[in-house]
C-alpha cells in the first residue's frame, strides 16, 4: 500500500513541474476512472503540493528533470504542463491528459464529472491538399503530408492549434483571443491576419511568410521575432539560424495554385518536397550522400519530369527512372 502511495506521489510531483510523459497519462487516467481512484488522487494532491513547496531546491528540480530524461529516453510524448496555482493547496486537482492516438482532453474538476472538450486532427496525404474551416470562421489550407489539431470549440485565453507540415491560414481577428500556431521548438502567434508557416518534421527548414497583419514567432531558445507583412522568416535547424527578409507572397503561396517555389532551398528539403507534391519516392543514389547545395526557381503546374529537367540544368544532378522511384545523382 505504502509503495502505491509512494509511485502516486511521484507522478504527482511529475506533473505539478511539467515533466510527465504520455505513459504517465495514461496510467492517471486509469487511476482516476473510478470515483475512489478519484478521491486517492485528490488525497494524495495536498501532501505533494506542500512538500514540493517546502522543499523545491535547485538540486530537487535538478533530481526530477534527471528523472524525467530517464522516463522520455524512449518514449515520444505530446502533453501540455499543467499549471498549479495557489488555490490548489485546498485539493483541487485539475488534470490535463493527451490519450495516445486520440482527439479527446479531459478536464477533471473536483465533483470528479469529466468535461470533455474534442479535438480534431487531420492528415493530408501526398499529392493533395485540404480546406478547414474553425468555429471562430478562420480558414486553413493544408499542404500535402501535413497534419493539423484543433479544438472544435475554442475555450478562453488563446486558440491554440497545433501543425506539423504546411499551411496557409487567414485567421479572424480577436484581441481577446489570440490564435497560436504551436510547432516544434516554435510558436506563431497573430491577433487576426493571413500567414503561410512551412514546418515539416523531415526537413531542416521552417519558415514563416506574413501576407497581411503582423506576426510574432517565438522559439524555444527564447528569441522572439515580430514579422509585418511581406516579411519571411527562416529558421535553419541544422546550423541554428534564423534568417529573415523581404519576399513576393505570391511565390511563397505557389503551392496553393499547384505550383512550387525554391528559394535557397537544401537540395534535401527539395527531394522531400518533390515526393510530397508529387506523392512519389525519390532517392538520391546508392547510398551516396545528398551533395550540400542549393535550389532556387518557380515551376508553375509542371510535371515532375519538367521540374527534374530543370533541376538538372541548374546543379548537375541527373535522374533516371528504377521501377517505382526515381534515383538522383550526379
Amino acid at each position: 500500500m505504502e509503495e502505491g502511495k509512494n509511485d502516486l506521489d511521484a507522478l504527482l510531483t511529475r506533473y505539478i513541474k511539467g515533466l510527465y510523459t504520455q505513459r504517465d497519462a495514461e496510467t492517471l487516467w486509469e487511476s482516476v476512472k473510478s470515483n475512489t481512484g478519484y478521491e486517492q488522487v485528490e488525497e494524495r494532491m495536498e501532501q505533494v503540493w506542500n512538500d514540493i513547496v517546502k522543499t523545491d531546491t535547485a538540486l530537487v528540480r535538478q533530481q526530477d528533470k534527471d528523472e524525467a530524461r530517464r522516463l522520455l529516453k524512449r518514449i515520444r510524448y505530446r502533453g501540455k504542463t499543467v499549471r498549479f496555482h495557489s488555490w490548489l493547496k485546498s485539493a483541487v486537482a485539475v488534470f490535463l491528459l493527451l490519450i495516445a492516438g486520440g482527439a479527446t482532453v479531459y478536464f477533471f474538476m473536483p465533483e470528479g464529472k469529466p468535461h470533455e472538450i474534442q479535438w480534431h486532427t487531420h492528415y493530408v496525404a501526398p499529392g493533395a491538399t485540404k480546406r478547414i474551416s474553425l468555429a471562430d470562421g478562420s480558414r486553413i489550407l493544408l499542404n500535402a503530408g501535413s497534419s493539423f489539431s484543433y479544438p472544435a470549440a475554442f475555450g478562453e485565453g488563446k486558440r491554440i492549434v497545433q501543425l506539423e507540415g504546411e499551411a496557409f491560414f487567414d485567421i479572424v481577428k480577436s484581441i481577446d483571443l489570440p490564435f497560436v500556431v504551436q510547432i516544434k521548438d516554435t510558436e506563431i502567434e497573430v491577433l487576426g491576419t493571413s500567414f503561410n508557416v512551412k514546418a515539416y518534421e523531415e526537413d531542416s527548414i521552417v519558415s514563416v511568410m506574413v501576407e497581411t497583419g503582423k506576426v510574432r514567432v517565438s522559439t524555444h531558445d527564447n528569441a522572439m521575432i515580430q514579422l509585418a507583412p511581406a516579411e519571411h522568416l527562416v529558421i535553419d535547424r541544422s546550423h541554428r539560424e534564423m534568417h529573415k527578409y523581404r519576399e513576393n507572397v505570391t511565390e511563397a503561396k505557389a503551392w496553393i495554385k499547384g505550383g512550387l517555389y525554391f528559394n535557397k532551398t537544401p537540395v534535401r528539403n527539395v527531394i522531400n518536397e518533390l515526393m510530397r507534391h508529387y506523392n512519389c519516392i525519390i532517392v538520391f543514389g546508392n547510398g551516396e550522400k545528398i551533395p550540400d547545395e542549393y535550389i532556387s526557381g518557380s515551376h508553375d503546374n509542371k510535371s515532375l519530369d519538367a521540374v527534374l529537367t530543370s533541376i538538372h540544368y541548374a546543379t548537375g544532378i541527373k535522374y533516371r527512372k528504377e521501377n517505382d522511384r526515381i534515383v538522383l545523382y550526379k
